[in-house]
């Protein structure tokens, strides 16, 4: 079919901006895809899956649910994105492309022929694909990816989610919301096994409170199929009957058949492409040709992610370098309540799995390997507990100036830990309640904190988790700020409109400072009080001690009495004395 600047192997969302993007700037551009163009984060996963939790929370029915998730898909017809690649220059190919050579690929087109391709830059944008637990007996059962329960019009009566990660947690609560009997399975030991575990404590009652059954801790081991449908089966000895299982446990990069090794790349299932921080694939260059990639081939799990890493690709070949930065890569579930986190987190390090993409079912490629099984946060967890933790990169990453020292040495056995890891740092935590703000009192909001998290020794905003009703709207300037490494002496500073969510950061932003409640946390210590779980129940004395309340005794702030101007029933009035000890701080 011919020579082209460029080919794009993969029409997701990082495939489909790469084209646009590179052939607005004057290149000649060849995308290959079998599939959907636009990818399944349009079609199959993020936009259907938020589709149905608004139709959920707006108390509709399912059928007008379902009717306005194909609404939003365009009924699974990718022909206008299409039209728009074509309108912007780009040669549209329906196929599936293997790189043959250096410079080549050949491509199976979808009429069954072949035809063969040239570049000098090749972009491997791929996606990803879901991976299967091993559960004995689960080929035999009726069972749903992620993407099945996203395009399907059955409402199941009872249906099992296995896996806790974004996607279990969100369609969990879609079919709980529209009347299924839901019971989510999860082997750790909280939901967002990836995050600070009071995230998923506080998820886990909300999908309670939505008429789900949450399990936690136990692993399934065998399903089988039966007269009314299938039971499983868990390690602790739970079975557990459904009509419909629904696998949520993670998603690996499509990199099977491609033919990397005719570039000299050895990729084994779930592993990640290497990439360097402009997003070329290390050691795959080379002979006059240029290979990049993008997405969830890279490991990076969410569709802004890849749309970010399009961006940088796009860039670089037409000669403005860039490099992509991943300290501060958004997380979102959006259930109700949202949950939103970026940056670090304490627990987790760079070769931790991340949690799966909100109901793009993503997983990182160190979940693909055990998807069931998701990362150890040990004991020290909890808030200001000093917890060292390295940054929670998701990419495989070498830096530009070691890429060919990397490529010349092969890959790395585990690529999910770059050579150019941040060191370890000590994270100092600071925890704020929804509930004390004003308009967490306006409305009645009892599912809601946030955590940051700021480096010790440097006194900049290294991370944050939020749980809160559309967190991610209200968070926005916590990942601007952890990009910019603003000082949270200055964060501090920032006044938030009146009543708004985002007065619970100036909370912590200020005890972060040191301008706000640092006392008060070496009080609590000292004394032992505080919390007691990652819900923050607290003793009476340690509540009293963070409010900077002052109980005082009656027999001490009670008021000399005085003579009133009419009759009254001196034991009605003695009754009604009170006294009544405020703080400063209560008058605003």
């Amino acid at each position: 079919m011919g020579a082209f600047d460029v080919v794009v192997l993969g029409g997701g969302t990082a495939g489909v901006h790469v084209a646009t993007e590179v052939a607005g700037g004057g290149k000649t551009v060849a995308l290959v895809e079998a599939g959907l163009l636009g990818g399944e984060s349009a079609y199959l996963a993020c936009l259907p899956s938020n589709s149905l939790l608004l139709s959920a929370a707006r108390g509709g029915t399912w059928e007008d649910a379902v009717a306005g998730r194909t609404e939003v898909t365009g009924g699974l017809d990718d022909s206008a994105t299409a039209q728009r690649l074509n309108h912007a220059g780009v040669t549209v190919i329906r196929g599936t492309g293997r790189i043959t050579a250096p410079g080549t690929v050949e491509v199976a087109l979808s009429t069954g022929e072949t035809t063969t391709l040239s570049y000098s830059d090749l972009v491997i944008a791929t996606g990803c694909e879901p991976v299967a637990p091993p559960i004995e007996g689960l080929s035999d059962i009726p069972a749903w990816t992620t993407a099945q329960s996203l395009s399907s019009p059955d409402l199941p009566r009872r249906l099992i989610v296995l896996g806790g990660g974004a996607a279990g947690c969100e369609l969990t609560q879609v079919y709980a919301s529209f009347g299924s009997q839901v019971t989510l399975v999860e082997a750790e030991s909280t939901l967002l096994p990836g995050e600070p575990a009071f995230a998923g404590e506080i998820l886990a009652t909300a999908l309670r409170r939505a008429g789900a059954e949450v399990r936690l801790g136990s692993r399934a081991s065998k399903a089988e199929r039966t007269s009314e449908g299938l039971t499983l089966a868990l390690e602790d000895g739970t079975r557990i009957d459904a009509d419909r299982l629904l696998l949520a446990t993670g998603r690996r990069p499509r990199l099977g058949g491609l033919g990397l090794d005719a570039l000299g790349l050895e990729v084994t299932p779930g592993m990640a492409l290497p990439t360097t921080t402009r997003c070329e694939v290390a050691g795959a260059g080379g002979h006059g040709v240029r290979v990049w990639a993008a997405g969830d081939v890279t490991g990076t799990t969410f569709a802004h992610a890849s749309r970010y890493q399009a961006g940088v690709v796009a860039a670089n070949i037409l000669g403005r370098p860039g490099e992509a930065d991943y300290s501060a890569i958004p997380r979102c579930v959006f259930t109700t309540p949202s949950v939103f986190a970026v940056g670090a987190v304490p627990g987790a390090t760079a070769d931790e799995a991340e949690p799966a993409a909100s109901a793009a079912g993503v997983g990182s490629p160190a979940s693909a390997a055990d998807p069931d099984h998701g990362p150890d946060h040990g004991p020290d967890h909890g808030p200001g507990n000093g917890a060292r933790v390295r940054r929670m990169l998701r990419i495989a990453r070498v830096p530009s100036d070691r890429a060919q020292t990397a490529s010349s040495a092969g890959p790395a056995e585990d690529e999910a830990s770059p050579p150019d890891a941040a060191p370890e740092a000590l994270l100092v935590t600071a925890r704020a309640r929804l509930s004390d703000t004003t308009r967490g009192h306006l409305g009645q909001d009892d599912l809601g904190c946030i955590e940051l998290y700021a480096e010790a020794g440097t006194g900049v905003l290294a991370g944050a988790v939020a749980v809160g009703p559309d967190a991610a709207s209200w968070m926005g300037e916590v990942t601007l700020a952890i990009r910019a490494k603003v000082p949270v002496t200055v964060l501090a500073d920032v006044v938030h409109a009146f009543p708004t969510y985002g007065e619970a950061l100036e909370t912590a932003l200020r005890e972060l400072a040191g301008t706000e409640g640092s006392a008060v946390r070496a009080d609590q210590q000292e004394k032992g009080t505080g919390t007691l779980s990652e819900l923050d129940m607290e003793t009476p004395e340690g509540d009293a001690i963070e409010q900077h309340q002052e109980v005082i005794a009656d027999e001490v702030g009670a008021s000399a009495r005085r003579e009133v101007p009419f009759d009254v029933n001196e034991a009605d009035a003695a009754e009604q004395e009170r006294a009544v000890g405020f703080d400063d701080d209560d008058y605003r």
